[in-house]
């Protein structure tokens, strides 16, 4: 089965760095009165050391920090200003947490609190306690509250999280997600990493609340990566979901297609996000019984191909396809053709699309320049189909030159009608052999190589891969790479060894190049 390429895209991987959201402008300012009683006081006069010495001397700044949490909870009554105490003890509590040696569950007696020293204490819990009671009281300090919140120990939670989901160790990752919330539930990060546990468990349910809890959180432009990602990821999950047939399919399909619309109609993404999502979508619409949706996806590209990069059209032309618009996707592919005619992309989809349509003479043309590019790539079924059709056109021709010849009684006719039988005859044969044996080097190409990223920022171009030795003995292979121009000009050359390369196994290249005018590429076939 032949499948459509479309221009790879980068999976986002989850990154340590974190990002927080720009402070907004309070409706009502925060005021809380930090200046009485005198335990209040105390405790902001002992905050205001420790967080000025920066770990300078970590025991002095722990006795510090004990006594002061002992002299706020010693009333265990109603005090004076509550809203204070609280918001001093959460203070106090976060600096702790970014103590040395000091565990997130500790004894109170070791914090400093006045009451049960032996017990132990959750402090991220006990600093969303405190908070929380601020903030329920004065919602327009939750501003400075998040400050606290956004410490040291809140970034750890969250990196360590994120990089045990990479490594694959979910319950680690789940656990310190969840603490990760204790300390910030507005930042997207600790739903983010929860959703892909409960979707690497297959939890589809789980998995797409916590998602659209990460959608909700990441509502600030500095969580716009993470929303974009996590848009994509829900709605695939639920697109796989709803593709079997089960009770909660429509409902499945519905999360599906809000979420990739929402990512379609958002201009401010990015557009290689937007095309994953409009592929997704028209999946969706076909699923749903919705043709015309799907097809009317790609109508802006259709009717004007020249507003539109590359890529795009690319994209539509993978949904006209996904739509069986043949139609639409051989004008499509052919508007792409026509922007970037060496691209490998454009020149496979094109002539899958002309084979389809029986242009089996243009897709001759575009599988020659095809193999010139790519000639060690996934091409052979193509070449394979292109000379079947050609066989089939030049066999269906002298089967109508032999029926006419048999009907007329002209002598001159069937002299012409021979030649012609002959020709086409010989034609046939020759493409069959064509076709025989492009599909016998394709089963067994000794080498193969395969694209994953062809990238332009800013005309820095990367081009990476890997190089499949379908051999039994280990080899080194050097690639030879022309950068091509939209004219197929050579604008930038580079080469790279591979290898040693095991047998039955693989080697990764990337390569970069520096140069403007970049679309395409081609490389010397490998020995």
């Amino acid at each position: 089965m032949l499948v459509f390429r479309s221009t790879a895209i980068t999976s986002l991987v989850f990154a340590t760095m974190l990002a927080l959201p720009a402070a907004a402008q309070e409706a009502k300012q925060c005021t809380i009165d930090e200046g009485k009683p005198s335990e209040v006081a105390r405790a902001y006069l002992t905050i205001s050391q420790v967080a000025g010495t920066q770990g300078a001397a970590p025991a002095d700044e722990q006795k510090k920090l004990a006594s002061a949490v002992h002299i706020l909870t010693e009333n265990t009554g109603a005090v004076e200003n509550p809203i204070g105490h609280a918001y001093e003890l959460g203070k106090l509590l976060v600096l702790w947490t970014v103590q040395p040696n000091v565990p997130l569950t500790a004894k109170r007696g070791t914090i400093g609190y006045a009451t049960n020293p032996d017990s132990m204490v959750n402090l991220p819990a006990a600093i969303d306690s405190a908070f929380g009671a601020v903030e329920t009281a004065m919602p327009e300090c939750e501003v400075e509250t998040l400050k606290w919140r956004s410490q040291k120990a809140w970034i750890n939670l969250v990196n360590g999280a994120i990089q045990e989901l990479n490594a694959g160790s979910l319950d680690s990752a789940d656990a310190h997600a969840r603490l990760s919330l204790l300390f910030n539930k507005r930042a997207p990060y600790g739903w983010m990493v929860m959703a892909q546990v409960a979707d690497r468990r297959q939890k589809t349910d789980s998995a797409i609340d916590l998602f659209q809890r990460t959608i909700a959180a990441a509502k600030d432009s500095a969580y716009e990566e993470v929303r974009t990602q996590s848009l994509l990821n829900l709605g695939n999950l639920a697109a796989a979901a709803g593709a079997n047939a089960s009770p909660n399919q429509q409902k499945y399909l519905g999360v599906a297609r809000t979420a990739f619309e929402t990512l379609v109609k958002d201009t401010t993404v990015k557009s290689a996000y937007r095309g994953q999502a409009g592929s997704g979508l028209v999946t969706v619409y076909l699923a749903m019984g919705d043709t015309a949706a799907a097809r009317a996806t790609y109508q802006p590209q259709l009717q004007n191909p020249s507003a539109y990069t590359f890529n795009e059209l690319v994209q539509a032309g993978v949904w006209a396809s996904k739509a069986d618009d043949a139609a639409a996707g051989l004008k499509l592919f052919h508007a792409a053709y026509e922007m970037n005619p060496y691209h490998r992309d454009a020149l496979a989809n094109l002539t899958i699309f002309e084979l389809k349509a029986q242009h089996y003479d243009t897709a001759l043309a575009l599988v020659t320049r095809l193999h010139e590019v790519d000639p060690d790539g996934d091409n052979g079924r193509v070449a394979t189909l292109t000379y079947a059709g050609l066989a089939k056109k030049y066999g269906d021709m002298n089967r109508d030159i032999v029926t006419r010849f048999a009907k007329t009684k002209d002598a001159k006719l069937k002299k012409v009608l021979t030649d012609s039988a002959t020709i086409t005859a010989d034609s046939n044969r020759f493409y069959t052999d064509l076709a025989v044996k492009a599909n016998i080097a394709t089963d067994s190409m000794p080498v193969r190589v395969r694209f994953s990223e062809f990238s332009d920022v800013a005309n820095k171009v990367t081009l990476a891969g890997v190089i499949e030795n379908n051999t039994a003995s280990d080899k080194t292979f050097t690639l030879k790479v022309d950068f091509l121009d939209k004219d197929g000009k050579v604008v930038a050359s580079q080469q790279t060894t591979v290898g040693p390369v095991s047998g039955q196994s693989t080697g990764q290249f990337s390569m970069t190049v520096t140069a403007p005018g970049i679309t395409a590429f081609k490389y010397a076939p490998l020995d």
